[in-house]
């Protein structure tokens, strides 16, 4: 039992600390990764923190801005690839030639982009993954010079990047979730325009500036764009942040929570066998006093029992090494899809060296009190040994309680965190994202401008498949949406109310947009709150018209009637709209987010784009229409690729996997510790009862009812229970602060989380507690004295 303690605590440790390792300890594969940065725009007005960039911002930073080596303008998109076997949607990050030599990336086959591929009026190249040159050209050196199509235009291929080769963007429009290309931004003369904000930048410090510095530097030339461009600029800054704190930013705090947590559960493990240790080293205390007469020192003494300690500290590292490598798997399996850097974890040598130093440090945790005990009372033992029972005395009783009361304080406190993460997980759920997500089919269309150039054909285009999709055997309804709910990406715009004064450019309220066929909306299952939804009779050449979301309506006519309001976005020469409909609010992003203002706009009326998702509601399982689905946009145009084909359940359960990661490791942390304290309790009881086994027996035989008996034990341990409950709700609240940006519509310091979790485990203690006592109320009185 001490050694699987040990392995198990230590394993677990291991395990947390490879995962935090990997993400957020080790420095990121770009050359000299310290000194690079995101640059990010800020809407102070708006209270953005974060925010893409305009190209005319980053064309003026680069001509401009002193505090930096280099800056790369960054946008990652999906796009449409033709040409050297079947039609494929694939990933492309679009990058100035920069970005390259500013992380220190060469190709392994061909060449990277330069300055000269950046030119607007040169072809267009392309680099690709060597994971993509894999799957798609069989690793085929040849494809060097190959020109492919995409979205309709020729590319040429110039190189093959290095395997393993990334780059993390918290803004993405890729619908595939994979980097499978690089081509350089070419920004033309008109790109030089602070509307359409989209790049991400990354940027080099030069060696002596800090952050402060460059934040300093970029703030004072937005002041003067905005005195320049007052209609753009006007509460706009900048805010810039290290790489690799906007890589792990996110996951950082919930990883080192959990290290803290499976720390606790070592101390734990570390108290128990502790404690047995006491109990055994204490049995041998005539031993080792009689060896302490015969001239051993105090120092000889210490060494020893540390030293047994030692060994089975590195014996239950290396079982932990197992429990280390199985509990990676499960963590990674466990771990959220996007969870950053996730190829960087592994059992490498330091994960291997982390174990056994822990294995060390557990062992003189774990073995210190017993052997300092035991050597300082060696030699009194000799002299006033008396027959006694070993290890019976006040000083090692209080030892032992000590032990347990601290790992049933710790228990409480990884308890009430895993408890406000199941109750914060249970409020998710029952927050919902707006719509009902089950038995719907999604699947995603990109309609190339080279064969269909007109709006009015990509709007037909949908229109029929949506019919026909309608008449899918299992298909309830069907439609089609710019940008779905919880796959990422989105449009925003300003705009404002017509029957308010016009704000200042800086101050316009913002809305984010989508284009959607007529019948979204019930397919969804969104629900209408006023008025009416899109129909036959808002036709293309009739009035625009616009449906909006229950949020915007609230923040400007809370009291009034908001149907028949004209709303204007600066789109061209000003677009004027009447609100028709008010539906439900959605959470674009995931139901720990708060709904936005939304304006949804008929695709027929006013359509930009060339990409929809194809939204399905079925009667039947989704997936088994996959390949209906497949089949009929085949059928209409060979050459498209239908992709990321998922059932909306999926992209729910996706948002929702840090927190159901983060609430199922730390739950399995605490349910480990309640177990290991709860075997504490039970050691400590049974041996105190071993120990009064003549003591019980007398006052059985003078009379004592077995009830009795029981009830005394019992209150013993729950003396100990109540202990650990106070210390361990101090710590709980201490705890909870950690917590506050984890846990949704829940308190940190939630009472009854705390009474819930505090009663159930004293009940469980209790329950530990009473076994040995119950087991002590049945002695048979002249067998304990026979005993003796």
């Amino acid at each position: 039992m001490p050694c699987e303690c040990v392995a198990l605590g230590i394993g677990a440790n291991s395990a947390i600390y490879s995962v935090v390792r990997g993400i957020v300890l080790q420095p990121l594969p770009y050359e000299e990764p310290e000194s690079l940065v995101m640059v990010w725009e800020h809407n102070v007005v708006r209270d953005q923190p974060t925010n893409v960039v305009a190209p005319a911002n980053f064309i003026t930073w680069s001509e401009k801005a002193a505090s930096f080596t280099s800056l790369a303008a960054i946008a990652e998109t999906s796009v449409t690839l033709t040409g050297n076997g079947e039609p494929e949607r694939i990933g492309v990050v679009y990058s100035s030639a920069s970005f390259f030599p500013m992380t220190g990336t060469t190709a392994s086959l061909g060449r990277v982009f330069d300055a000269s591929d950046d030119e607007p009026s040169v072809g267009t190249t392309m680099v690709l993954t060597d994971e993509f040159w894999q799957r798609r050209f069989n690793r085929d050196p040849t494809v060097l010079g190959e020109t492919v199509s995409i979205n309709g235009r020729p590319v040429e291929i110039i190189g093959v990047l290095p395997p393993g080769f990334s780059f993390p963007l918290p803004y993405s429009f890729n619908a595939t979730g994979r980097q499978d290309a690089w081509m350089p931004q070419q920004f033309a003369a008109s790109a030089r325009t602070w509307r359409g904000r989209y790049l991400q930048i990354l940027g080099r410090l030069q060696p002596d500036i800090t952050l402060d510095q460059a934040r300093g530097e970029l703030s004072a030339m937005g002041l003067q764009l905005e005195q320049d461009f007052p209609d753009a600029q006007r509460g706009w800054t900048t805010n810039i942040v290290g790489l690799h704190q906007q890589t792990v930013g996110d996951v950082k705090t919930p990883l080192l929570i959990l290290l803290g947590a499976v720390s606790f559960v070592l101390l734990i493990a570390c108290a128990n066998v502790g404690n047995l240790l006491l109990s055994r080293a204490t049995g041998r205390e005539q031993e080792i006093a009689l060896r302490s007469a015969l001239g051993a020192s105090r120092h000889r003494v210490l060494q020893q029992v540390l030293t047994e300690s030692l060994v089975l500290a590195v014996a239950g590292g290396a079982a932990g090494l197992l429990v280390t490598w199985l509990s990676v798997k499960g963590l990674v399996a466990l771990g959220p899809t996007n969870l950053p850097r996730i190829d960087a974890i592994d059992v490498g040598t330091p994960v291997v060296l982390f174990t056994f130093l822990t294995a060390i440090v557990a062992g003189g945790l774990f073995g210190a009190i017993p052997a300092w005990k035991v050597s300082r009372m060696a030699l009194r033992r000799v002299i006033a040994s008396t027959g006694s029972r070993a290890g019976s005395g006040p000083t090692h009783t209080r030892t032992r309680h000590a032990l347990v009361i601290t790992e049933f304080a710790l228990s409480l406190v990884l308890l009430t965190g895993a408890g406000l993460l199941i109750k914060s997980f249970t409020k998710l759920q029952e927050a919902g994202v707006g719509f009902d997500t089950a038995n719907l089919l999604t699947a995603q269309i990109q309609l190339p401008n080279s064969s269909y150039p007109t709006r009015n054909e990509r709007v037909r285009w949908f229109d029929q498949l949506v019919e026909q999709a309608s008449a899918f055997p299992g298909v309830a309804q069907a439609s089609a949406i710019t940008w779905l709910p919880l796959a990422g990406g989105g449009s925003a715009t300003s705009f404002w109310v017509n029957d308010r004064p016009i704000p200042e450019a800086g101050e316009l309220p913002v809305a984010d947009i989508r284009w959607i066929h007529p019948n979204y909306h019930t397919t969804m299952g969104i629900p209408l709150v006023a008025g009416r939804l899109f129909d036959n009779g808002d036709t293309p050449d009739g009035p625009l018209r616009v449906v909006v979301s229950k949020f915007l309506t609230d923040e400007f006519w809370p009291d009034e009637e908001p149907i028949g309001k004209m709303i204007s976005m600066p789109w061209g020469d000003t677009l004027i709209a009447e609100i028709i409909g008010v539906v439900g609010d959605i959470r674009h992003e995931g139901a720990a987010q708060l709904p936005r203002s939304m304006l949804y706009w008929n695709h027929r009326q006013f359509q930009t784009n060339s990409n929809m998702t194809i939204v399905l509601r079925t009667a039947i399982d989704p997936i088994a229409l996959v390949g209906t689905l497949r089949n009929a946009v085949l059928a209409t145009d060979g050459n498209l690729p239908v992709y990321n084909i998922r059932t909306m359940d999926s992209y729910l359960g996706e948002s929702l996997a840090q927190a159901r990661f983060s609430m199922i490791a730390l739950g399995l942390f605490a349910a480990m510790a309640m177990a290991l304290a709860c075997i504490g309790i039970f050691g400590v009881m049974s041996y105190s009862v071993s120990q009064r086994t003549k003591e019980i027996g007398i006052r059985m035989a003078l009379g004592a009812q077995r009830s009795a008996v029981t009830q005394q034990i019992v209150k013993q341990g729950a003396i100990l229970i109540g202990s650990a409950i106070f210390l361990g709700m101090v710590g709980s609240l201490a705890l909870s602060r950690f917590l506050s940006g984890m846990v949704f519509e829940v308190t940190p310091s939630d009472p009854a989380t705390f009474v819930v979790v505090s009663t159930g485990l004293a009940a469980v203690a209790l329950a530990a507690c009473y076994i040995p006592a119950h087991r002590a109320s049945q002695v048979d009185p002249v067998i304990a004295l026979k005993a003796e």
